[in-house]
């Protein structure tokens, strides 16, 4: 094989590993985007657990989307320094409704929907504002 082909081979396999992992490209957008993105991995996985039957890990999912993800990689407080309590209270309800539903083992396909929505506006507006990734407006 020559240095071209490996080079040109080597270059479709990064671009098809970003375009398969959503996480990568959409942090190009910005560190918010990606990081939503990331909760949004755990929202899936515990829809998908539902849809599957494993309650467990869907439940396990649902409340790890929320400590593990959200607050964890403080969009939490991103959100609150800079989109304000309200916000936060309206996007932490959609989170519960999640593990609620999951507790319940019904259906998450429309809280999850909700939730991958507002998590993405909320990440847009984040990246907008030039929220730091400690959850802190710069500047302030």
């Amino acid at each position: 094989m020559s240095a071209v082909s490996r080079s040109l081979r080597g270059l479709l396999l990064v671009a098809g590993l970003v375009a398969a992992e959503p996480s990568l490209s959409q942090a190009a957008d910005g560190h918010w985007a990606g990081v939503a993105e990331q909760v949004i991995a755990e929202v899936d996985r515990a829809e998908a657990a539902m849809k599957a039957g494993n309650f467990d890990a869907a439940e396990e999912a649902a409340i790890a989307s929320y400590f593990d993800f959200f607050e964890g990689l403080n969009m939490e407080i991103a959100e609150r320094q800079a989109l304000g309590a309200r916000r936060v209270s309206d996007v932490e309800a959609l989170f519960h409704d999640l593990q609620s539903q999951a507790a319940k083992r019904a259906d998450l396909h429309g809280v999850a929907a909700s939730l991958r929505k507002a998590l993405r506006a909320d990440a847009k507006q984040l990246d907008a504002d030039k929220v730091g990734p400690d959850g802190h407006l710069k500047g302030k």
